[in-house]
């Protein structure tokens, strides 16, 4: 056979072999998509837990076989089928699972000739409210609107508007709720869901009668919502008319009973709201009987013996959280604290696994704040019990409940981006990043066009939140494969350990304060390195007036020095309120408006001097920094600090934002210290993000804004502003932060959580020491305090000190004027982050160590000589 015919031959086979092969992969097509079909047909045959499980491990092989759109649509109707049934057998988070999977596949695929809204959104969207997941919940319920509007099918758009008022319900954003359920009245006016959420919403607003009249509406176009009677019954015990109620709740019972598809949820939902009749009049056994019927409906494990659940039953359930809330209170009714304290115990258990479910970092902060008020009748109970006892485990356990609801979300990202560094070349980690850094992108997007209110673009808006939500969906993903592989990344509040806490206060020579700022009442807790001490403070609204007064003196220059005798009456009066330890050295960790006061000037005796050099401010007696919980405190270590400084100087020259002291400020840290400085057009973000792993200090001399409840805080770039939100895709190394700019350490007061500030964006992006401010600063005083603070940090190797030395020397300089010695110009800069001892006290320590044993020689030479 010539080497021409060889030649042809394998031609003709290799054609063959590539015909072959697209033949195989035809039959391959069809045989994915024709086995999924198969296998969900043989599934809804017999709809068992067994058989779904059998269907799980059976389509999972599928997952790289979906080669064609039929084969993809196939993979959506599977998936959505199993959410459905995940639900139906009460496995909630694995049917979100399944859910989310159909939504993303569908969405980046772009699939058409399948109902997404009703077979997937809708009751993807119902879950994450059920969960309480409210910002997913508003995500997806938003886009099948969205969707609904477009293919203008009223009853799907009915059905957002619906289930989007619950959502803004849950955050308590009731007039939000009102004003998208008026327009869907406009839409359907006889709609009986409209109606009932409306009555709902005006009810928990406080318009009792309108509340009335659309409950009432709703039973007169239909009888038999169960809703609208519990809202009559609410309305009624409101009016204290309880025979009514019980009328009312008995007639929901009825429909509740008639429905077919009622679950063993709805009636749990329905014996809590009859427990309130019966706690409207003091029939607590009763309710307690109720309660453990409640426990039989949710929890398949529970037995009636139980006086509690246990806690290894517990499911992330927030039906069963408001029943063990609702039982937790009537123990306190019944005089029994101790079991009121277990109770909140399986409380805080259940608000656990409920976060674990949560990805995104908005919806954390809405749980914990409800959490806060759990929070605050725990340490109340642990308190009276104290009083009574003198048992200092009540003590520690109310200091650790106070702990364990301060920053847990800053403190969890801090540890998590610790520990990836460790890992920063796993391909796992390095996806991580990235969707971490898209979610925050997509996020700005999202809120710069919302700001433009009118003038927004919809079709936008909802294109990033599709984004949005399909990166979130894959985070999720990669997060659970993290944890699986590198357990020590799941994250667990740690309860703070007194004697470690109590060991490195005493080896710091430190005395820490920890304030819980509650709804009503308010503690202090005092730790020294040999006693724990609890304080409750008295009078509270007389508390609130007295930090909200002294917080106004700080709001313009003109104020402090207008008014000098009031100012030191009040700084004294806060003072004594506070119960500020007379001590050389204090770590702070402020709650709630007290992350707003400078405790450095608070004067420790009255004075009617009217010299601001002259007056005994606690800066003078005490070394202050601030801590954003023990727990972090206690993480901290004193390392030498390696400066190497990335500095950020916009200027804006030539604008209405100059700030013609920048450069000044500049001048002075690169006399002390070596970096890189960005000044002008160099000053960009994008030159920042390039040259900012390079460094230990990041100092950034600009403007920024504490932002609004719908504005975040800001931080303005030469080229861009950027927003808080922004700053949480980041992964940054440096040890500290130096944020030369205007509020950056305000922002919107989230509880426990502290204000949404800049300060906490950069904490929250892994820089664990921030220094910051606390109002708006002038551009000269700053100047001269932060050329201050660098040569106190070159002569120190020590950033409270350096800043702490820095304050003095503002005060006590000679070229600056009383006027600006006010308080106002040197206070607003506060510390948060380690303690590291001076260099000079250091030495101080070598010299008397050396000395003793100098001593101890010079003893032992002479014994010798007179032996």
């Amino acid at each position: 056979m010539g080497f021409g015919n060889f030649k042809i031959i394998f031609l003709v086979f290799v054609v063959f072999l590539c015909l072959g092969n697209e033949l195989v992969l035809a039959q391959q097509k069809t045989k994915t998509s024709e086995f999924l079909y198969n296998q969900l047909d043989y599934f809804l045959k017999d709809s068992s837990k067994s058989r779904l499980h059998r269907l799980n491990k059976l389509i999972a092989s599928k997952e790289n076989q979906l080669l064609t759109k039929e084969d993809k649509l196939a993979w959506v109707i599977v998936h959505a089928n199993m959410g459905y049934y995940y639900n139906q057998f009460g496995n909630i988070p694995t049917a979100i699972v399944y859910y989310e999977k159909a939504w993303k596949t569908f969405n980046n695929n772009r699939l058409k000739d399948y109902d997404i809204i009703e077979n997937c959104l809708q009751p993807l969207g119902n879950l994450y409210l059920k969960i309480g997941d409210l910002q997913k919940a508003e995500n997806t319920i938003t886009k099948y609107l969205y969707l609904a509007e477009q293919s203008q099918n009223t009853p799907k758009i009915i059905s957002a508007i619906t289930n989007l008022s619950i959502a803004y319900n849950n955050q308590s954003n009731y007039q939000k709720a009102i004003a998208i359920l008026l327009k869907g009245q406009e839409i359907a006016p006889k709609n009986v869901n409209i109606l009932t959420n409306l009555a709902t919403n005006y009810l928990d607003s406080g318009s009792i009668e309108e509340a009335k009249k659309q409950a009432l509406k709703a039973i007169s176009i239909d009888a038999t919502q169960v809703n609208a009677y519990q809202i009559l019954a609410a309305i009624a015990l409101e009016n204290k008319k309880t025979q009514n109620a019980q009328n009312y709740i008995h007639k929901a019972k009825l429909q509740l009973l008639k429905k077919p598809n009622t679950s063993a949820r709805d009636i749990a939902k329905w014996q809590l709201a009859y427990i309130d009749i019966l706690l409207s009049k003091s029939a607590y056994a009763e309710a307690l009987n109720s309660l453990k019927e409640i426990y039989t409906y949710l929890l398949p494990e529970y037995s009636l013996n139980m006086e509690l659940p246990e806690k290894k039953i517990l499911v992330a359930d927030r039906v069963l959280l408001k029943a063990l809330d609702v039982q937790a209170y009537i123990y306190q009714e019944l005089n029994d604290p101790l079991l009121a304290i277990n109770t909140l115990e399986a409380a805080f258990e259940v608000n656990s696994k409920l976060n674990t479910a949560y990805p995104l970092q908005d919806t954390k902060i809405i749980q914990h704040g409800q959490n806060r008020n759990r929070t605050e009748s725990y340490i109340d109970l642990l308190y009276s019990m104290y009083i009574t006892t003198k048992d200092l485990k009540y003590v520690i356990k109310a200091f650790e409940a106070a702990e364990n609801s301060k920053a847990p979300f800053v403190n969890e990202a801090l540890l998590s981006k610790q520990l990836l560094t460790q890992y920063k070349n796993d391909s796992l980690v390095k996806r991580n990043k990235e969707l971490t850094k898209e979610i925050a992108t997509y996020d700005t997007y999202i809120l710069k066009e919302k700001q433009k209110e009118d003038r927004a673009d919809i079709s936008k808006i909802q294109k990033w939140t599709s984004a949005y939500e399909m990166t979130s969906i894959e985070l999720k993903d990669v997060t659970k494969e993290l944890q699986k592989k590198y357990p020590n990344l799941l994250f667990k509040q740690e309860k703070v350990s007194i004697t470690e806490l109590q060991e490195k206060l005493q080896q710091d020579d430190l005395t820490l304060i920890e304030y819980f700022f509650g709804k009503q009442t308010i503690y202090q807790f005092k730790i020294n390195p040999d006693s724990i001490e609890i304080i409750k403070i008295n009078e509270v609204q007389y508390f609130k007036n007295t930090v909200q007064n002294y917080i106004r003196f700080f709001d313009k220059p003109s104020t402090i020095i207008n008014n000098v005798k009031v100012f030191s009456e009040s700084s004294f009066e806060l003072y004594n309120i506070l119960n500020i330890p007379d001590t050389k050295k204090i770590v702070i960790i402020p709650d709630g408006l007290l992350n707003f006061i400078p405790f450095e000037t608070l004067l420790t005796k009255k004075t009617n001097v009217l010299s601001f050099e002259k007056m005994p401010f606690l800066l003078k007696s005490s070394i202050v920094n601030y801590e954003i919980s023990a727990n972090k405190f206690l993480r901290s270590n004193s390392n030498d600090i390696k400066a190497n400084i990335l500095g950020v100087f916009p200027v804006f020259e030539n604008t209405n934002l100059e700030l013609p002291f920048s450069l000044e400020e500049q001048s002075h840290i690169q006399q002390k210290f070596d970096g890189v400085f960005l000044e002008k057009e160099e000053a960009t973000y994008v030159h920042f993000l390039d040259a900012v792993k390079k460094h230990s200090i990041l100092h950034l001399s600009t403007h920024a804004e504490a932002g609004s409840f719908s504005r975040p805080a800001s931080i303005q770039f030469r080229d861009q502003n950027i927003l808080v939100n922004q700053l949480y895709g980041l992964q940054l190394e440096a040890d500290l932060v130096v944020l030369s700019a205007c509020e950056t350490g305000i922002g919107t007061l989230a509880k426990g959580e502290g204000p949404l500030s800049i300060g906490r964006g950069f904490q929250y992006a892994g820089v664990p020491n921030v220094l910051f401010s606390l109002w708006k600063v002038n551009d000269k005083t700053t100047s001269q305090l932060m050329q201050y603070f660098y040569q106190n940090l070159n002569l120190s190797n020590s950033y409270v000190y350096g800043l702490h030395k820095a304050k003095l020397d503002f005060l006590t300089s000679k070229e600056i004027s009383n006027t600006q010695k006010s308080p106002y110009y040197w206070a607003s800069f506060v510390y948060f982050g380690n303690h590291q001892s001076p260099t000079e006290e250091k030495s101080n320590w070598i010299f008397i160590i050396g000395g003793f044993l100098l001593i101890i020689l010079f003893l032992f030479v002479i014994r010798q000589k007179l032996k």
